[in-house]
């Protein structure tokens, strides 16, 4: 009797058994976040996106240099990252203003857990690009300004400025 049994009783125990290997892995589904679970299978809302680490006001000081001239203290600077209008998970906003006076307002983009890229962008007259990093609460940032003038029908590189920035977030 127990022989007859047997395979019924493993045929009913056989979907017990598979279904409780099946537990979904609950964790951080968004690969764009610090805390992303490649091996989640459910989303449990705990999703901290890298970009926020970004986002914040910052007192910074720094370098600039045109060439391989002089080399010139630049210090008093406020830089503020927003995620205000960004599009993607990536993008961003830096405005860097130096005693509340707006110098540049600069699209950012995240391209790792710690690292970001100002974009190739054009603002007026002035070519900006350059890249940066996150630490805990220190910034560094280093970027390009190129100033363009056109006389007809020639456009000329006008003035190169290279920009070495590090601050402190501030802490509110």
């Amino acid at each position: 009797m127990i022989k007859k049994l047997f395979p019924w009783m493993a045929l009913l125990l056989m979907p017990a058994i598979l279904f409780t290997g099946c537990d979904p892995t609950r964790g951080c589904t968004d690969p764009y976040s610090d805390n992303f679970n490649p091996d989640a299978t459910e989303d449990d809302d705990t999703c901290v996106p890298t970009r926020l680490k970004f986002v914040g006001e910052y007192d910074c000081n720094g370098t600039s240099h045109t060439g391989d001239t002089v080399l010139t203290s630049y210090d008093q600077v406020q830089m503020s990252i927003t995620d205000e209008t960004a599009n993607t998970p990536e993008d961003m906003i830096m405005g860097i203003s130096n005693f509340d006076q707006p110098l540049y307002s600069l699209d950012l983009l995240v391209t790792s857990q710690y690292g970001f890229s100002i974009t190739t962008q054009t603002i007026g007259a002035f070519t900006f690009f350059g890249s940066g990093n996150i630490n805990g609460r220190v910034i560094e940032m280093s970027y390009t300004r190129i100033e363009k003038i056109e006389i007809e029908p020639e456009v000329f590189d006008f003035d190169t400025l290279y920009l070495s920035l590090y601050g402190i977030q501030n802490l509110d």
